[in-house]
């Protein structure tokens, strides 16, 4: 991964915890589902390039986990119940994810990445409609 790659990853991280429910509107959720999609791509990239040394998945997961925390002030200001939890269940496998890789175990890691996917497509499922253009909206 590259050195900027990290940068910003790790930049996130530390801005992201200042949000708030109500300041996050739905261009923000939008960024910070795009951020949660690069960071999961960053972890596998580790993963599948540098096994032996995840430090780079490190710094995804717990950027992953930074946007999940916007994502989620989205849908706790929207009393959106169930994708609340399936959030927090994501934002909790992002940080299982996180403390594998710092083992630089790729198999841990490998299988903590397997609890973040199935909240992902819960919530995506329930709310997220296909338009025509294949693109989404939000229900």
């Amino acid at each position: 991964m590259r050195k900027s790659t990290i940068v910003a990853v790790l930049a996130l991280a530390l801005m992201t915890p200042s949000v708030k429910a109500a300041d996050v509107t739905e261009a923000n959720f939008q960024n910070a589902m795009k951020d949660v999609q690069a960071g999961v791509g960053a972890i596998n990239k580790s993963m599948r390039e540098t096994p032996t040394d995840l430090s780079a998945a490190v710094a995804a997961a717990k950027a992953v986990d930074a946007a999940l925390a916007v994502t989620e002030g989205f849908w706790a200001a929207r009393k959106t119940q169930d994708a609340v939890e399936m959030n927090a269940k994501a934002r909790a496998a992002a940080q299982a994810v996180a403390k594998a890789a710092a083992t630089n175990d790729a198999a841990a890691t490998g299988e903590a990445m397997k609890a973040v996917f199935p909240n992902c497509k819960g919530c995506h499922d329930a709310h997220r409609e296909k338009q025509a253009d294949g693109s989404y909206t939000i229900k």
